[in-house]
């Protein structure tokens, strides 16, 4: 019971710092708001564009040329148990010879082709993976894929994985300095409050977890303010024009190739209020000397 008295007041006290504040409250939020919403923007198209590019990956497909005294299904199912292998597709000889035969008009000839494996992976990094494996096999007489477009593929998406780290990094920073700054500005305005509190003997808990709650309410309702911002543009311009048009501009681009605004909206929240806790929580340690 003495805990739930203690949690309460602290609960009052971040509102009293809260309304201590005045303008700054808003001066906090709004920039909070714009770092996350730029956060949130980055994350939504470096996220979308990670799943395009691994959807892009995972089409490439990998043709193993078979021996002709294996039998190509035996093959097909020992490759299909590789990690990286999502589909195996059998191509026998003698379906590919009558394919070639009615595209093209080819001499009364010994069928040359022989049996043919087109490999699926799973990511578009496991071609690079699954292709040395390939060649090992007693059964594969040769191995041909797009390496190129591959490689390519695998230097795009490590591209925006580093950028999306670098601009969380910079957006991180900027929002810890607001945000210690306007909680410092508390501070000194309570600065004879919390000494008398502290020769009063009040524990460090209850001097300073109402800046940590007060940074973390900065968070979270930035975080919905920016949550909304960027559900308004999902639903009113992303769905409507711009997903559509891409796919009815480019059928190469899948269906389904956006990333789910749901996570996005759970790293915002989470983002925010660890940001928003972190900053006032290293504010109070380093401007309250108890």
């Amino acid at each position: 019971m003495r805990q739930l008295r203690i949690f309460f007041r602290v609960v009052v006290e971040t509102f009293i710092g809260i309304k201590r504040s005045g303008w700054s409250n808003w001066l906090v939020i709004s920039i909070l708001c714009i770092a996350l919403t730029i956060f949130g923007s980055i994350l939504q198209l470096t996220m979308s564009l990670k799943s395009l590019v691994n959807s892009w990956g995972s089409q490439v497909v990998i043709s193993a040329f078979l021996k002709d005294n294996f039998e190509p299904r035996e093959v097909a199912r020992e490759i299909s148990q590789y990690k990286e292998v999502r589909l195996v597709e059998v191509i026998t000889k003698d379906v590919a010879w009558e394919d070639m035969k009615k595209s093209l008009n080819v001499a009364s000839i010994s069928n040359p082709l022989p049996n043919t494996l087109h490999i699926t992976v799973n990511r578009s990094e496991d071609v690079e993976a699954l292709a040395p494996k390939l060649k090992l096999l007693s059964s594969v007489e040769e191995v041909r894929y797009a390496s190129l477009m591959a490689r390519r593929i695998n230097e795009v998406r490590h591209f925006f994985e580093i950028a999306g780290v670098v601009v969380t990094s910079a957006l991180t920073a900027a929002t810890l300095t607001v945000i210690g700054n306007t909680i410092h500005l508390v501070i000194q305005a309570r600065q004879k409050e919390i000494e008398i509190l502290s020769l009063m003997g009040v524990g460090h808990f209850y001097i300073k977890c109402p800046f940590v709650l007060q940074g973390a309410f900065y968070g979270l309702i930035s975080a919905l303010v920016a949550m909304g911002v960027l559900l308004s543009v999902h639903v009113f311009v992303v769905q409507p024009y711009l997903q559509q048009q891409l796919v009815s501009f480019a059928p190469c681009f899948p269906q389904n190739w956006g990333y789910n605004i749901a996570q996005t909206f759970a790293v915002m929240a989470l983002l925010g209020v660890a940001v928003g806790a972190g900053g006032g929580a290293w504010t109070s340690g380093r401007y309250i000397k108890i």
